[in-house]
């Protein structure tokens, strides 16, 4: 596992990051000219943000601007295109993000504020995060729809449920503003699957359509008495419910259908988001992608910094 000591030491010059990027196949060793097809030179200038330019060395080319395989930036195609910012400094970042620090404990733990005398911006880390995410939901979402089948199954149970993220006006009862998600979780298994709700909409239409998105047909399906979930009958599922309104029992019916497990699993999910001080709406289904990746990374005991590299590689396929 990288800690906070193997960022400095490892990744901690320009030289080593440029080294550690080519290992990692972040950008290009080699690359040929266009128009000569052989192997052009790599060309690196001075300071901590150089990633080297390909430079070809064919007379005809030489002191041309412009032009297919004259001068080619190394960070073309890449993470690091159009990034201005020092090489040490973005595997920090990129560390800082995978580790789930915010952005003061970010700014606390810098290695290098002392020796730049400038303290990173909250506006820089929140960049740098949002990159960072975007690799993560892109790598995560394509993953899932690639190897993950659905869960459940004949002789399975899921139990599903919804809950509302978001900010309770005080001075409008208990009304909360915010956004409709879906939870889905098979008894025995640790494979939570999550949707949010298009439009904050929960009609039958909607969560029919997410459920058979990821339960398969056959599942015995446990839901609370939300009127959407009458038809799943309908669709191929044994469906069981039970009445949170009940005075006797609101937990468990008598026939011992409950939903605790996918109750349970509000409350890491929010924890999530209150730690994260998340208030952007725009990107609240990105972040509940980012909570289910750093769920499985820690379920499977995976190096984050490693998946994170991972995500890279697989949105920015340089070969």
């Amino acid at each position: 596992m990288w800690n906070l000591s193997d960022i400095v030491r490892e990744l901690g010059t320009n030289e080593q990051c440029v080294r550690y990027s080519e290992d990692e196949g972040l950008v290009l060793k080699e690359r040929k000219c266009g128009k000569h097809k052989t192997n052009m030179k790599i060309s690196y200038s001075s300071g901590c943000k150089s990633l080297g330019t390909f430079i070809c060395a064919k007379a005809s080319c030489k002191g041309k601007a412009g032009g297919s395989g004259v001068k080619i930036s190394r960070r073309q195609g890449t993470f690091f295109e159009n990034v201005t910012l020092d090489m040490p400094y973005i595997y920090y970042l990129i560390y800082a993000y995978s580790q789930g620090w915010s952005y003061n404990q970010t700014i606390h733990e810098d290695p290098y504020k002392r020796q730049r005398q400038q303290c990173l911006s909250s506006n820089t880390i929140c960049d740098w995060y949002n990159y960072c995410r975007e690799v993560v939901v892109i790598y995560y979402l394509e993953k899932q729809n690639q190897f993950t089948g659905k869960i459940g199954g004949p002789g399975k149970i899921v139990q599903i449920d919804e809950s509302k993220f978001g900010k309770r006006k005080y001075n409008k009862g208990r009304h909360i503003q915010g956004h409709w998600v879906l939870g889905m979780i098979e008894d025995g298994s640790e494979d939570l699957r999550l949707e949010v709700c298009p439009d904050n909409i929960r009609s039958a239409e909607v969560l029919v359509s997410l459920i058979q998105r990821h339960v398969a047909a056959g599942t015995t399906i446990h839901t609370d008495c939300w009127r959407a979930y009458d038809c799943l009958a309908e669709h191929g599922y044994t469906h069981k419910k039970v009445n949170h309104s009940d005075p006797d029992n609101p937990f468990v019916a008598e026939d011992g259908t409950h939903t605790q497990r996918i109750e349970s699993q509000w409350r890491a999910v929010k924890r999530f988001f209150r730690k994260q001080n998340y208030n952007n709406s725009q990107s609240f289904t990105d972040v509940i992608v980012e909570y289910l990746w750093r769920r499985n990374v820690e379920k499977f005991k995976k190096d984050p910094f490693k998946e994170i590299m991972r995500a890279i590689k697989h949105m920015y396929k340089i070969n």
